[in-house]
């Protein structure tokens, strides 16, 4: 089964290669994976890199899109132009454990009644609020605070898709509509969120973002 992979990037040339290459190393047949980048009008190297690795790894099924204004609008187009029955959507800095495709699609299988999937997360920064990062998401052990990632795409669109009057809260404010359709489950293997970089600024404004 056709799984899409869709992959929303603004500026990310730090991130994005490490983000297809998670992709790259899944267990799920590579043939069965379709991912779209969708780009915001970048002004670094993403969309050159991306482009670089489809032409490196040109079995695989890549596509880039130029779209905004912002990450509703970048997600809902990469949905339309995607052809899987499921998608799973990322932001540029996150990578896929390697056997995250396989064990959604497993899921689902096995239970035709589940339409979303939560994936753990965790922190992969390593400096000062790397660790604070780190410490605040123990807190929050068994309990999850991500929205869904993986979605059944034709109740996505039942649901209306991403608010694309939203600029913040947008993927909790889909899984609130989706909850209305169908079953949710979690899925054991996680993905790793990129916060090398972090700073008290940048988790200010985070927490800010998010109000």
């Amino acid at each position: 089964m056709l799984i899409s992979i869709i992959i929303t990037t603004k500026n990310e040339e730090r991130n994005i290669k490490a983000c297809l290459e998670s992709v790259l190393a899944q267990t799920y047949p590579k043939e069965n994976i379709e991912i779209i980048v969708v780009d915001n009008n970048s002004t670094d190297r993403t969309k050159e890199i991306v482009n670089e690795f489809g032409q490196r790894f040109s079995s695989l099924n890549l596509k880039v899109f130029n779209r905004g204004p912002e990450r509703s609008a970048q997600k809902n187009f990469g949905v339309r132009e995607s052809k899987g029955d499921y998608f799973l959507y990322l932001d540029a800095d996150m990578r896929l454990s390697k056997n995250v495709i396989s064990e959604c699609m497993a899921k689902v299988s096995q239970d035709k009644e589940i339409i979303a999937l939560y994936i753990p997360e965790k922190i992969s920064g390593k400096g000062f609020w790397g660790k604070v990062r780190n410490f605040e998401r123990s807190f929050y052990d068994g309990t999850v605070i991500d929205a869904v990632r993986f979605i059944q795409k034709e109740k996505f669109w039942e649901a209306g898709g991403f608010d694309e009057r939203l600029y913040a809260g947008e993927d909790w404010d889909l899984d609130k509509r989706l909850k209305k359709l169908g079953k949710f489950d979690i899925i054991e293997n996680p993905l790793y969120h990129n916060e090398e970089d972090f700073s008290l600024k940048k988790y200010l404004a985070k927490k800010a973002y998010y109000l």
